[in-house]
């Protein structure tokens, strides 16, 4: 049986849409509707609705330092260890991250929500992968730019910059920085960083 599909095509519902759920970041698809018609040969049972899931491509990824997913844009600037000082109140050494975040989305985001949605690093010990905790946000004067705006909202299409201290349980242990699509969203890639 030969069918045609005619060009009629409508979104259901709505509009394909990006939510932001809690503190993870969630896709939301879609599906096309298209008909479909038997050929002028067939006269019974002319029209057939058929529902196609539409597969939108999604222009994801983590590489080359650059994280990209729907809803923004993070750019890794720098990596650095930091180690441990009274005068800073840093008991452990510290990997930090500077970065800088673009709204991508039509909604104001905050970029540092937005890094620990997306981002977790680990060290793998002899029986164990370890999480690292967050740690307290560097104070010297160097990163005073990076500390700016860390907690305001980024308009959609601007950019800010922010940082980012991970507490190093183990200075000789390679860092796995690894990137997903929000939290519990699809892992999207990773940076091995070596921290001597």
């Amino acid at each position: 049986m030969s069918t045609v599909i005619s060009k009629k095509m409508k979104v259901s519902d709505s509009e394909c849409r990006n939510e932001i759920v809690g503190l993870g970041l969630s896709l939301v698809g879609c599906e096309t509707e298209e008909v479909a018609q038997d050929t002028p040969k067939k006269a019974e049972n002319p029209t057939e609705k058929v529902r196609v899931a539409e597969t939108k491509k999604e222009n994801v990824y983590f590489k080359n330092d650059t994280l990209k997913i729907n809803m923004a844009t993070v750019k890794i600037l720098s990596t650095k260890v930091l180690e441990p000082s009274k005068e800073y109140f840093r008991e452990k050494p510290q990997l930090v991250f500077t970065y800088e975040t673009t709204n991508d989305n039509k909604e104001p985001l905050n970029g540092m929500t937005t890094w620990i949605a997306c981002f977790e690093a680990t060290q793998e010990g002899t029986d164990i992968i370890n999480k690292l905790e967050v740690g307290m946000t560097p104070q010297e004067e160097k990163y005073a730019s990076y500390l700016k705006h860390q907690l305001d909202d980024i308009k959609p299409g601007g950019t800010a910059k922010g940082i980012m201290a991970y507490d190093i349980d183990d200075p000789q242990a390679v860092v796995t920085l690894k990137a997903t699509q929000g939290m519990a969203g699809k892992e999207l890639g990773e940076k091995k960083i070596e921290l001597k």
